[in-house]
């Protein structure tokens, strides 16, 4: 049941995301490029709209918020706090309610896709009837075929469709066969097909009918205009237009549409748009780069958080590094294993180090020393000459102890990072896990009925496995709501480990959940 959950909460956020994304795409073209004339710039856009908005949710885009990086472990002061889940209580809320809606809610759903294939495999269906029915003639690389039946012509791929009533040879009949040819020749049923898939996804959202209508509108002036450019006499053009919106309407065929007469016949009298308003698209470009900045791009750990770190710089500019005293380099600091490590001093450039500067050279520390201090090394008595007021940073990676439950460094006897090269990841990303608390933990009655709420924050480790373990209160508020806390946290599914190195490290969580009486 959680793993189905997790998928469905998986797919919610494609969908919420893919949804936002048309919506906004779809209104900068309704309000800054609909009256445009440029209507090949207008075809680019409202597909590479619809592309676009089922491509941004699986995008995730890391951005580094500090250069600062290491390969010494990595070990933070604290483990990483996640975003806070609301639980609400009292009248009118229920936190499980929602859970237990989520399967009429994917009902519906799916009820929808299933109609709108059905009603798609049939028109497709009626296509194919329609080409083996009529009476076919090949025509300057097309077939055309003749309906059993009046019909305005309309094109689907490379088929010509005219109705029993269509007249060879004269003028008016030439002009709708250039309009025809232009949707066969620049493959304007791609452009249909592919949003009437977008519709079987998005077919609850208004924005994706608006978006449909509005690619098949600009096909027709794509074609209106071409046509119009050979010569015929726009006034004439029209009156043409008017006599040939009868017949059959197949919305995955290009054909003469009435609905769509009116904007047509305004969009041929139109004045070409001037040049300068191409930069309009500048807004849909700001918009796509806005969305991407908002639904990919993830932010990774300041590796700046009391972590052992070394800026990536020149040689002359790296701090001297010991280990145990002995002069060392980068490679070598890179190479220990943080288990084997006691104690960290980070003494920043610019620092005066006068006892380390004697040993080692006023030189070699001008730009800052990192001591490391094994576990093995015996003899602390120089660690402990170094004045205290000169550490910038100490940090404490591991001590000399037994592991215990509470022990916020250790887990099952191994190293627990709070920062790593890749941190664990739950299925989804972080919304899907917040929503998977919220929608699984419940409000405890007792704390409702005695007017109890506030925060808890839970620490909880993933293993190297991915598993949830060693989840413990950090900080509660009562028995009832620290205990339930617990429990959804404790049976959380299964993550994408951390690793560190290439190999899978036990990692650490905060997650803070705020329930709330309404």
């Amino acid at each position: 049941m959680t793993t189905d959950f997790n998928y469905m909460n998986t797919y919610i956020n494609f969908i919420t995301e893919s949804g936002i994304s048309l919506g906004l795409l779809t209104l900068v073209y309704l309000f800054f490029l609909r009256k445009e004339t440029f209507f090949r710039l207008n075809r680019v856009y409202l597909i590479v709209s619809a592309v676009f908005s089922g491509v941004l949710p699986l995008l995730h885009i890391p951005v580094f918020l500090n250069s600062a990086s290491s390969n010494l472990g990595l070990i933070a002061s604290g483990p990483r706090v996640l975003e806070v889940v609301e639980v609400y209580g009292g009248a009118g809320a229920n936190a499980s309610g929602t859970f237990l809606s989520l399967p009429l809610i994917g009902l519906i759903y799916f009820s929808g896709i299933l109609f709108f294939a059905l009603r798609f495999t049939w028109k497709l269906g009626q296509m194919v009837l329609l080409v083996r029915s009529g009476e076919k003639r090949k025509f300057r690389g097309l077939t055309i075929v003749r309906l059993g039946f009046d019909s305005s012509a309309f094109s689907f791929f490379r088929w010509l469709f005219v109705g029993r009533n269509f007249q060879f040879g004269i003028e008016e009949s030439n002009h709708i066969l250039k309009h025809e040819m232009v949707h066969i020749r620049q493959r304007h049923s791609i452009d249909v097909l592919l949003l009437e898939l977008v519709v079987l996804v998005q077919w609850f959202n208004p924005f994706i009918w608006y978006l449909r209508r509005a690619v098949r509108e600009n096909h027709e002036f794509l074609a209106d205009a071409l046509v119009v450019n050979k010569g015929i006499s726009p006034v004439r053009y029209k009156a043409m237009l008017i006599e040939q919106v009868t017949g059959i309407q197949l919305q995955v065929a290009n054909n003469f549409n009435y609905s769509l007469l009116k904007s047509r016949m305004k969009m041929i009298s139109k004045i070409k748009s001037p040049r300068w308003a191409g930069y309009k698209y500048l807004i849909g470009l700001m918009t796509m780069l806005l969305l991407v900045v908002v639904f990919a791009c993830e932010k990774t750990p300041e590796t700046n958080n009391k972590q052992v770190a070394v800026k990536s710089a020149s040689i002359g500019e790296q701090p001297l590094i010991l280990i145990d005293n002995q002069v060392v380099t980068k490679s070598d600091m890179d190479n220990l294993e943080p288990n084997k490590i006691a104690k960290v001093n980070v003494l920043k450039k610019g620092t005066q180090l006068s006892s380390l500067a004697e040993t080692y050279g006023e030189d070699k520390v001008k730009n800052g020393v990192i001591q490391i201090f094994t576990k093995d090394y015996e003899n602390k008595e120089l660690a402990q000459k170094t004045d205290g007021k000169n550490v910038d940073e100490v940090v404490v990676v591991s001590k000399e102890k037994k592991a215990s439950k509470d022990d916020n460094t250790t887990y099952n006897g191994e190293p627990v990072f709070f920062i790593c090269e890749d941190m664990p990841e739950y299925p989804g990303g972080d919304l899907a896990l917040r929503k998977y608390i919220a929608a699984n933990i419940k409000y405890p009655k007792y704390a409702q009925e005695h007017g109890i709420q506030g925060k808890v924050y839970v620490n909880f480790v993933v293993s190297k496995t991915g598993e949830v373990g060693g989840a413990t209160i950090a900080r509660g508020i009562s028995p009832a709501l620290d205990a339930e806390a617990l429990r959804v946290v404790e049976n959380l599914p299964q993550w994408k480990p951390g690793m560190q190195r290439g190999q899978p490290v036990n990692v650490r969580f905060t997650v803070p959940i705020n329930f709330v009486l309404q």
